[in-house]
C-alpha cells in the first residue's frame, strides 16, 4: 500500500513527544512489512526538507510557527495528490488538518487525544478557542472517515461528540522491544524516589506532584523527586519547587536518553502523572514494565493503565491530599508494592509496537477498500 501520514512534526523534532514515537514505532514497522509510507510534517532548523527515516520518507514543509495546517491542502494538491496514496493517515494530534476536504483518498483519522476544554490550561483565550472550535467541526468534517483511537477514554471521546462508534477502532500504544530484564534486576534506590517522566507543559498540572511530595517529604527527609522532561513550563516548576522549600529534594535534569529513562524508572519507588487528560500515557506504562509501580490521576487515558489496587492507584485528579497518602503508602507498605510491581511487569508485557503496528495496518486496509 502507498500511505501518507499528516503530523506536525516527526520524532527527531526538538518539540516531539508521544504522538511522534507512536508515528515511527507503527508506521516504522509498517514500512519494514513493505508498504511506502510517507509523512509529510513542519520543519525545524537544520532539518532536511526531504530524508528517509526508520524506513519512512519524511516530508518537511514551513515551520510549526507558521500554521502549518493551512499550508497543507496546497502541499498535497501540488507535490502529493500524483503520488495516489491508497490512504491518507490524518493524525489529530492539536489541530485537526481536515483532510477529507481536500484529500481525494480514503482517510483515517488517528486521534491520541482532544484537549477539549483542557487546552484553554495550556494556552491564551484566543489560540484555545481556535482550538476548540476546530475540535467542535470533527464529527462533520471525518464523518465518513475510519478513526483510530489509543484508548477507550478517547474513544468515549469521540463518540460523545457525535463520531459514530462503528466507525473507531482502539488500537493501544505499545512498548519497544527491549531487554527489560537488565533494568528490572537492578535495585530499587535506598530511599523513597518518585519520578515524573512527560513533557513540562503547563496542561499536565505537574503542580500537583510538587504539592503532594511537599507533603510527604515532611515525614521523610530522604524522600527524593525527580522530574524528567523538558518544556516551556519547566523554569515555572523549578521556581515552585524552590518556593515550596523543595531545593535539592526535587531535581529537574531534563531530557534524558533511554538509557538514562529506564535506569531511572526502575529506580523508582513509583512514578506519578498527574495531567487532568491524556490519550494514553505511556510513561505510566513503561514505569510499570520494568517494576515500578504508577500512582495515576483518575483522568481519561490515565485511568486506563493502571489496574487500582493492582499495578498502582488511581487518585482522583487534582486531590493532593489523596495523592499524598498514595505516595506514603508506597514507602509505609513495601509488601504490598513488592507484589504490585510482579503484577505490573506481568500486564505491561501485553503492550507491544508490533500487535499496534498489525492493527493498524488491518484498519488502513479496511478503509483504503472501502470497508467500514
Amino acid at each position: 500500500m502507498r500511505i501518507l501520514a499528516i503530523n506536525w512534526q516527526d520524532w527527531t523534532h526538538p518539540r516531539a513527544g508521544g504522538a511522534e514515537i507512536h508515528l515511527r514505532e507503527v508506521f516504522g514497522r509498517i514500512a519494514a512489512a513493505g508498504h511506502r509510507v510517507d509523512l509529510l510534517c513542519t520543519g525545524f532548523p537544520g532539518a532536511a526538507s526531504e530524508e528517509r527515516l526508520e524506513g519512512i520518507n519524511v516530508i518537511r514543509r514551513g515551520q510549526r510557527w507558521e500554521l502549518f495546517n493551512f499550508a497543507v491542502p496546497g502541499i498535497y494538491r501540488r507535490v502529493l495528490r500524483r503520488n495516489r496514496y491508497d490512504v491518507v493517515v490524518d493524525d489529530l494530534n492539536k489541530v485537526p488538518f481536515y483532510s477529507p476536504l481536500f484529500c481525494d483518498r480514503p482517510v483515517v483519522a488517528l486521534v491520541h487525544h482532544l484537549f477539549g476544554g483542557t487546552v484553554f490550561e495550556q494556552t491564551n483565550p484566543a489560540f484555545g478557542s481556535y482550538v476548540w472550535l476546530s475540535e467542535r467541526a470533527v464529527p462533520r468534517v471525518y464523518g465518513r472517515a475510519a478513526f483510530i483511537a489509543v484508548s477507550d477514554s478517547t474513544a468515549e471521546d469521540l463518540a460523545g461528540r457525535g463520531v459514530d462508534p462503528d466507525r473507531i477502532t482502539v488500537v493501544p500504544n505499545g512498548l519497544p522491544d527491549l531487554p527489560y530484564d537488565r533494568w528490572v534486576e537492578a535495585p530499587k534506590d535506598p530511599a523513597p524516589l518518585f519520578v515524573v517522566l512527560t513533557r513540562l507543559k503547563r496542561y499536565k498540572a505537574i503542580e500537583l506532584a510538587l504539592e503532594a511530595f511537599a507533603l510527604v517529604a515532611r515525614e521523610h527527609p530522604a524522600a527524593r523527586l525527580v522530574v524528567a522532561g523538558d518544556g516551556d513550563h519547566r523554569e515555572a516548576l523549578e521556581r515552585r519547587a524552590g518556593a515550596s522549600g523543595l531545593t535539592g529534594r526535587v531535581a529537574f535534569p531534563g531530557w534524558l536518553d533511554d538509557e538514562a529513562k529506564w535506569s531511572l524508572l526502575r529506580r523508582a519507588w513509583a512514578l506519578l502523572y498527574t495531567s487532568p487528560k491524556e490519550g494514553w500515557g505511556i510513561s505510566s506504562v513503561e514505569a510499570q514494565r520494568v517494576g515500578t509501580i504508577a500512582i495515576v490521576s483518575d483522568s481519561p487515558g490515565l485511568r486506563e493503565t493502571v489496574v487500582h489496587g493492582e499495578t498502582g492507584i488511581v487518585v482522583p485528579h487534582g486531590d493532593v491530599a489523596a495523592l499524598a497518602n498514595a505516595m506514603q503508602r508506597a514507602i509505609d507498605r513495601p509488601a504490598e508494592r513488592d507484589a504490585w510491581e510482579v503484577a505490573a511487569i506481568r500486564r505491561a508485557r501485553g503492550y507491544s509496537w508490533e500487535a499496534a503496528a498489525s492493527r493498524t495496518l488491518e484498519v488502513l486496509e479496511g478503509a483504503a477498500e472501502g470497508e467500514r
